[in-house]
């Protein structure tokens, strides 16, 4: 399937690629209308809920692994007797202006779940004791969940610039893979806001640290900034193989040295290709698509080894018994 123009230029603007000096030019005299709204929300009165509320989000857009650092975050909350709601826009799913909450899954009796979009899918998944909000409007949602759930804890998933919201923590993730992209804002650069904006973090979560070739500049970059806020260097572990057609696992080993062809849609491709790569896989060809990008069941290979993400997988439709997807999870460095 062809991607379109806009599609390939914003590829090569996330990558850091040359474009042409006139495009430039013009994309950089769009910044300060992109810019616009975040100066506002800046100077909107700040909404404080009755709730601990943390926040995890980033600079940039797309693709900092922000889904497992959710997950993991919730688990611990569940874990420790909160009451925890999940706060998303639900890119992927249709309309985000619409308000859906989505009770536990042990509360839901004949509740019909809607498509929430593939990252608060994953989110159910793996913590079906949360509350999961969607909606453009997050400070509605999040009284919603607090006045008809006894919400205590609510996670903003990708809310550094949700500014209205008050948070007790403010965690920002960084990809140390592209950390800052160009170093420009959108839509020349992929930064939604200027890097300074990190001395709003309480901590900063350096993401996929294992599959970064400079790291210790961009530490030097944060530090310079940041001096004193906490930082968690950490990595996205594979954990084993999963095959959508029937749920069963096999160990990252079966994947070594078999040809395969990598099929994803998501905001950071290249990691998921140098870690199939760690991990031994023959890629032999690359089905690469924008994030959230709904995949036709018609593109997929139907002989010969797929393998695709877990945020991926939970979009997929009808597939055969030759897709798998990688299980990931988030661990500190050692």
């Amino acid at each position: 399937m062809k991607t379109t123009a806009i599609e390939n230029w914003a590829e090569r603007i996330r990558r850091g690629q040359p474009i042409p000096p006139l495009l430039g030019f013009f994309l950089s005299a769009l910044t300060p209308l992109t810019r616009a709204g975040m100066f506002f929300r800046h100077i909107s009165p700040k909404i404080r809920v009755d709730a601990y509320v943390i926040s995890i989000g980033n600079l940039t857009v797309g693709g900092t692994g922000k889904t497992p650092a959710v997950i993991e975050r919730a688990a611990q909350e569940v874990q420790r007797g909160r009451k925890v709601a999940v706060l998303t826009r639900g890119y992927g799913s249709g309309s985000q202006q619409e308000m859906v909450i989505v009770p536990p899954s042990e509360e839901q009796d004949d509740f019909k779940v809607p498509w929430l979009g593939d990252e608060p899918e994953l989110i159910r998944k793996y913590v079906p004791q949360v509350v999961i909000g969607k909606g453009a409007k997050r400070i509605q949602v999040a009284r919603r969940v607090i006045q008809d759930f006894g919400c205590n804890t609510l996670i903003l998933d990708d809310g550094f610039q949700y500014v209205m919201l008050e948070r007790d923590e403010n965690i920002l993730l960084i990809d140390a893979t592209n950390p800052f992209g160009n170093r420009r804002l959108i839509p020349r650069g992929i930064l939604r806001e200027p890097i300074t904006a990190a001395r709003r973090a309480t901590q900063i979560v350096l993401t996929r640290c294992d599959l970064a070739s400079k790291l210790d500049e961009t530490l030097a970059t944060i530090r310079a900034i940041c001096p004193s806020t906490p930082i968690r260097l950490t990595r996205h572990a594979p954990s084993h193989w999963v095959r959508l057609i029937d749920g069963s696992t096999l160990s990252l080993e079966k994947m070594c040295g078999e040809k395969a062809t990598a099929l994803c849609a998501i905001g950071n491709p290249e990691a998921f290709l140098k870690t199939l790569e760690v991990l031994g896989v023959r890629v032999t060809r690359r089905l690469i698509f924008p994030d959230h990008f709904d995949i036709p069941n018609e593109i997929i290979p139907r002989e010969g080894i797929v393998l695709t993400t877990e945020k991926d997988a939970v979009r997929l439709k009808q597939v055969g018994e030759n897709v798998y997807s990688l299980v990931v999870r988030l661990k500190d460095m050692l």
